[in-house]
């Protein structure tokens, strides 16, 4: 299943006099972080839908946490000297999904969070997102649309 993560508004490009970085993390490195700019900001990634004896989890190299805590990390932070230096993290919460409409998805789906990157003080938004400040919708190509949460 296809993941679509769209912040907006986006927090200042700049911060502490260096210019902010943003990526998903795949296993234990941040995907071609890239600069804040523009309106919004989209990430893509994937994640495999897998039936278990426990119940429905969710697999693959983006999604993060122990089953039944999964989650997708948007990182923050700067270039430094060595690459990508990370500053803070957003846990993208997947746990609140219905695992019913999980497993009622083709292939094909996509799953949409949709989620403000600004926190309460202006900055880059971080600690664990989970509805209301994120919202996940579920659409696939046949035109049906299912609400994760």
């Amino acid at each position: 299943m296809d993941v679509r993560i769209v912040g907006s508004p986006l927090p200042p490009p700049v911060l502490g006099g260096q210019a902010v970085l943003v990526g998903l993390q795949r296993g234990r490195t941040v995907d071609s972080p890239r600069a804040v700019s523009g309106t919004s900001m989209t990430f893509e990634a994937a994640l495999d839908v897998v039936l278990t004896p426990a119940g429905v989890d969710l697999r693959g190299p983006w999604v993060q946490g122990p089953r039944g805590d999964r989650f997708l990390y948007l990182c923050w932070g700067h270039a430094g000297s060595d690459g990508f230096e990370m500053a803070r993290q957003a846990k993208l919460m997947l746990g609140v999904l219905d695992p019913a409409d999980l497993m009622d998805a083709p292939d094909d789906a996509t799953l949409t969070g949709r989620l403000s990157l600004v926190d309460a003080r202006g900055g880059p938004v971080c600690a664990a997102v989970r509805p209301p400040a994120i919202r996940w919708s579920l659409d696939w190509s046949s035109g049906r649309s299912d609400r994760g949460t």
